[in-house]
């Protein structure tokens, strides 16, 4: 059995990994349960698929302790949380022992993103390795999300922010035409609809849009 668990404030960041993490199985085979239901039982709900996804979200202790003791290998446990656990939570701590994947979420963590926008900005090759990066912490449709934001502020002047912030998107917007601009923000879209349309793979699209913005 494979926990994961999921939480913070940043639900945007949140919902996008869970959409990445169900693209894993098929849709007949996840589970979603909200709140605390102690009477909730864990079976596979697909007769045609051996992995399967269980979602539990806010579940209280008891609902985790029950979820951590199946041993079955094809079953994922996501256990989502629509704010942060505190470091001393006793499900944190459950998560912990059971050596599950814990991600958190905050406001805060999307500054992360921001030394792949700056490098893309002045068009340095090692933004691919701040991609690669940026790709395991989240899913391509963030980060599609972020390259839109990279793209408006050049043309939409920042009303809050440093001096300092305002002088670097200005030498920036040097390596950039109003042209490119343009044509870059037509190909972010075309890219998230090739996507979501199953033309081309996630990671390969994302990637080639980065290597376009580079080039």
């Amino acid at each position: 059995m494979k926990l994961i668990l999921l939480h913070g404030s940043l639900q945007e960041a949140v919902l996008n990994k869970i959409g990445s993490i169900k693209k894993e199985f098929d849709p007949l085979s996840i589970t979603e349960i909200s709140e605390s239901n102690p009477g909730f039982s864990l079976s596979s709900p697909s007769l045609f698929s051996k992995k399967w996804l269980v979602i539990l979200e806010n579940p209280d202790i008891r609902i985790v302790e029950k979820a951590i003791l199946e041993k079955d290998p094809d079953l994922t446990i996501l256990i989502k949380f629509s704010k942060s656990l505190e470091k001393s939570s006793a499900i944190l701590k459950k998560v912990l022992e059971s050596k599950g994947e814990i991600f958190n979420f905050e406001e805060s963590n999307q500054t992360s993103i921001f030394p792949l926008l700056d490098l893309l900005g002045n068009k340095n090759k090692r933004a691919f390795l701040e991609f690669e990066k940026n790709y395991s912490e989240f899913s391509g449709q963030y980060i599609l999300t972020m390259l839109a934001y990279f793209l408006r502020r050049m043309v939409q002047r920042p009303k809050t922010g440093s001096d300092f912030m305002r002088q670097k998107i200005e030498s920036q917007k040097r390596n950039f035409s109003p042209e490119n601009i343009k044509d870059l923000y037509k190909e972010i879209i075309e890219t998230d609809f090739k996507i979501k349309q199953g033309v081309v793979e996630e990671k390969l699209g994302v990637t080639l849009l980065v290597r376009t913005i580079l080039n």
